[in-house]
């Protein structure tokens, strides 16, 4: 489903003025780069003539940063709204926010969501407000939720959006070499909006220069950064709260380029059919794995999204070369003596 359509569903669904019973919550949920912020960002502006009481935005898991408890969203959005300050209370400022949020018609946007537990206490019953949420796990737990899932985008939109920051005439030029760049970062939007930022920064390069840099794997999430944007971190985020037994089977199913399923899948010694259920379901409500359709009977199959792939696989060798270097022989250098002679 392209982003048109989906931003087109958010933007009605966020519009309605149905009496009786609120709108459920919107979700937007989406792998590591998939552009869950632009679109909810996006959708948000173009309602926001139907919120006059205003809009505000929390992002609830900012990178290298703890998640926000939901006590402390209630605060930061009663802050946002003014009026009386917070009740000490918890239930007394959930209650002062449930008051706020049904008298006014705002428009709330909760970013990087990591559980149920920090929507619910926006969720007014027959309020007029709203909320917008880009997840990055599946909410299954909320109530009559309103949800999209997004993905990579099609080749076709990928090389429009690279071509919306290059430039026509250059990607014209190099077409090959563009169609590469896209292939490389698998259709994110993130990776691609990263790589046409790198090539503009750098107007002197050939889109091949950055195309060859991209062909290489173990380079690939490296250079996919610029400024404060960065592919890896994106990932990182969200493998930041996997367990330690769920980060290293993801670890263990990197190694291997083809699909897997249950067999193919650690969950312990000795292995067992319902703990590698269990993790498969945990990576795939992550938003880590996907499921492919099988070549062969015998259960769903799955595969690493290609981001989560190539981090989970640095984090294989990362133990490894940190050993490597601590068991290396270090060199002294005698007193008065310049390195090298």
């Amino acid at each position: 489903m392209g982003r048109e359509v989906v931003a087109g569903e958010l933007m009605a669904h966020l519009a309605r003025r149905d009496p009786g019973p609120g709108r459920p919550a919107a979700v937007v949920v989406g792998p590591p780069g998939a552009g869950k912020t632009a679109l909810v960002l996006r959708a948000a502006h173009g309602v926001r003539e139907h919120f006059p009481d205003g809009q505000v935005f929390v992002d609830l898991h900012p990178a290298n940063a703890r998640p926000v408890p939901p006590d402390v969203l209630v605060r930061r959005v009663l802050r946002s709204l003014g009026g009386a300050p917070a009740a000490e209370h918890p239930e007394e400022s959930r209650a002062q926010l449930r008051n706020a949020l049904g008298r006014r018609r705002v428009l709330v946007v909760l970013d990087n969501v990591d559980n149920e537990a920090q929507v619910r206490p926006l969720l007014v019953a027959d309020g007029r407000s709203a909320v917008l949420v880009a997840a990055r796990r599946e909410l299954s737990a909320l109530p009559e939720r309103f949800r999209r899932r997004i993905g990579a985008l099609e080749e076709h939109d990928a090389l429009r959006a690279l071509t919306d920051l290059v430039g026509a005439e250059r990607v014209g030029a190099e077409r090959p070499a563009a169609l590469s760049i896209v292939r490389s970062c698998a259709g994110l939007p993130l990776a691609v909006h990263i790589a046409g930022l790198w090539l503009t920064a750098r107007p002197h390069r050939r889109v091949r220069d950055l195309a060859d840099r991209l062909a290489d794997e173990r380079d690939r999430l490296a250079v996919l950064r610029i400024g404060d944007l960065s592919l890896h971190a994106s990932v990182a985020a969200y493998l930041r709260l996997l367990s330690p037994q769920s980060r290293t089977a993801l670890r263990r199913l990197a190694r291997s380029p083809d699909d897997f399923g249950i067999p193919e899948t650690p969950a312990g010694a000795p292995p067992s059919p319902g703990p590698a259920a269990d993790l498969l379901e945990e990576l795939l409500h992550r938003q880590l794995i996907h499921p492919v359709p099988a070549a062969r009977q015998g259960g769903t199959r799955y595969r690493l999204y290609d981001a989560v792939r190539l981090h989970a696989a640095e984090d294989a060798v990362r133990p490894h070369a940190a050993e490597a270097a601590r068991r290396a022989p270090s060199r002294r250098l005698r007193p008065g003596r310049a390195p090298g002679r």
